[in-house]
């Protein structure tokens, strides 16, 4: 992107980046209201994720059962984040990947940092939140202890096979009946 600088002279974000719209978080919606944003005349649009990869969770969810609203048609996880993706890629949509949003304050300044920009502030007219959802952690699901080896949550299971390949054993337990659960 050509608003990006150099601010490793400084050692601090250096002058904020004017932005129109600044939009965090990469998966469906966050995607969505980028296409619409520029569709509707919005010039400078920015979708920032702390992920390498769009689409928010939808590239682990490998079933189907998606899209039927939007699209009238049944899709998989990774279909649908990729129709999201070409969609805001059509609309000229900025994304900028692996980028930290460390703060947003209610002067509509964002502070995001990234390895492969650094420190940056942005000044926005306009922030969308859109930043999905989160699996419960370890603690919250009653799990037991600091450090318990081999116990995963089904987002973390679902991630290591559908996305990383991993298998991670022969033989498993799943506790708890949530659609995540029966779909593992």
């Amino acid at each position: 992107m050509s608003r990006l600088y150099n601010n490793s002279d400084k050692g601090g974000a250096g002058a904020p980046i004017k932005l129109d719209l600044a939009i965090i978080g990469a998966g469906p919606a966050g995607l969505a209201a980028g296409a619409m944003a520029k569709r509707l005349g919005i010039k400078d649009v920015v979708v920032f994720d702390r992920d390498e990869r769009p689409g928010g969770i939808l590239p682990q969810c490998i079933h189907p059962g998606f899209g039927l609203l939007r699209y009238g048609e049944e899709l998989t996880g990774p279909e649908y984040a990729w129709r999201a993706v070409q969609e805001a890629a059509a609309e000229k949509v900025d994304l900028e990947l692996n980028s930290m949003v460390i703060e947003a304050n209610p002067g509509r300044q964002i502070c995001v940092a990234s390895p492969d920009t650094g420190l940056r502030r942005y000044d926005c007219r306009s922030i969308i939140f859109a930043m999905g959802c989160r699996e419960r952690t370890r603690p919250a699901v009653r799990i037991p202890g600091t450090r318990p080896a081999g116990i995963f949550t089904a987002g973390k299971a679902q991630r290591l096979v559908n996305i990383e390949g991993c298998m991670p054993g022969r033989r498993i337990v799943i506790v708890g009946s949530g659609d995540i659960g029966m779909i593992m």
